[in-house]
């Protein structure tokens, strides 16, 4: 497929395929020895090789979020094994640090502020740090002295690289029940990202409730719809951003009370040169257009996720509502993105992947983070185990 010129800049150097959560959870079936469908082991070793072949199949905040919601301890660390086995806890940067700069870009393209093109951020990153808020976590060993320069102690690097992946794939699989009287007394709330949610939820439910009482055209819609992204999503970046670059909000928008017409062309043409929030509006404008169908968290976090991954993943793999909402509003094929709407095609294109990753002259950039064959810390054991191994050499 080839990528349009406006979507090239934010691909992935390296081939990715984003896997929505459902995805997840049949590789964790397939990988127990349950799997949903006969297909699902096949699927699992197509996507165990395609990892091995440099293809990536990085994480993002909505898997922390909803694997978070796991309400059984061994079910969300079942599920982070495989996720964490395939993706190395390779994220893709928080929203904010990737809308920062399709915002940027938009208001290049739109009012010359800034005046020059920004070279687009690294998409990826590793671990939970670079999915929330994007920077790694650094961890740091101390003694009686202060932080340990782990450099003059020998052996020391590979057992902290060991002992991080380990922390990561700790943090991807949640608390256990017996360690939660002892986070929350260190401040672990988790109900506060739950309160939130359901906070934007009521924001679309509402605007549905008010749209069946008063319909309006497809075209009215979108404009409408646009404004609220902005408005209820994003207003705090676009008056950081306008601050900065001393924009007037107004100006920012396209909004002109003395033009309505004008100031209407204007905005909707700004928000459009915003992939993510394009593809969020016009996911939401079929969704208003469906009558039938009632919003609900999952919807949310879907919408947020693809969103998201479109732009710059190379397959995405949405589930069926999803992927047939991008169908309708071109998402993929604008942004040079395959969007399937299940399984089984996804081997054959992995097997594509494959060869583009394994020919291309990038790399995951982890080779420092988890060497080929080595496989991911995932337990104390393990981490034991390589740190005696390597003590004996």
């Amino acid at each position: 497929m080839d990528v349009p010129l406006e979507s090239a800049r934010l691909k992935t150097a390296v081939p990715s395929v984003y896997l929505d959560q459902w995805v997840w959870v049949r590789l964790a079936h397939a990988a127990g020895g349950a799997p949903r469908e006969p297909s699902d082991a096949q699927v699992l070793d197509a996507v165990r090789q395609a990892a091995e072949a440099g293809v990536v199949f990085p994480l993002s905040a909505t898997h922390y979020h909803e694997t978070a919601r796991i309400t059984h301890p061994r079910q969300r660390a079942d599920l982070a094994r495989v996720m964490a086995a395939v993706s190395h806890c390779r994220t893709l940067c928080s929203e904010r640090a990737l809308l920062r700069d399709q915002f940027l870009e938009a208001m290049h393209l739109s009012f010359g502020k800034p005046a020059f093109r920004r070279t687009p951020p690294e998409p990826l990153g590793i671990g939970a740090g670079w999915a929330l808020a994007g920077k790694r976590l650094e961890l740091q060993l101390r003694g009686p002295s202060g932080v340990v320069d782990l450099v003059t102690m020998p052996g020391m690097t590979e057992s902290f690289r060991w002992a991080t992946q380990y922390t990561e794939y700790q943090l991807l699989a949640g608390p256990q029940d017996a360690d939660l009287p002892r986070l929350r007394q260190l401040g672990y709330r988790p109900e506060k990202l739950e309160e939130a949610s359901q906070s934007r939820l009521g924001w679309e439910t509402f605007y549905a409730d008010l749209l069946a009482g008063d319909p309006i055209s497809a075209t009215e819609l979108r404009v409408r719809v646009q404004a609220r992204e902005i408005i209820h999503e994003h207003r705090g970046l676009l008056k950081e951003l306008c601050a900065e670059y001393r924009l007037d909000l107004g100006q920012a928008t396209g909004v002109n009370p003395a033009r309505p017409r004008a100031s209407r062309g204007r905005m909707t043409a700004f928000a459009d040169r915003i992939p993510s929030v394009r593809i969020a509006v016009d996911l939401k404008v079929h969704r208003f257009r469906n009558t039938t169908k009632k919003w609900d968290l999952n919807t949310v976090h879907d919408i947020d996720a693809v969103s998201l991954a479109v732009p710059y993943c190379h397959a995405v793999v949405p589930d069926r509502e999803i992927a047939d909402l991008l169908s309708r509003s071109k998402a993929g094929l604008r942004n040079g993105t395959h969007v399937l709407r299940g399984l089984r095609d996804l081997p054959d294109l992995l097997a594509d992947l494959s060869c583009t990753a394994q020919a291309s002259a990038h790399h995951g950039g982890d080779e420092d983070w988890v060497r080929p064959g080595e496989g991911f810390c995932m337990s104390m054991e393990d981490l034991q185990r390589r740190r005696a191994a390597s003590a004996g050499r």
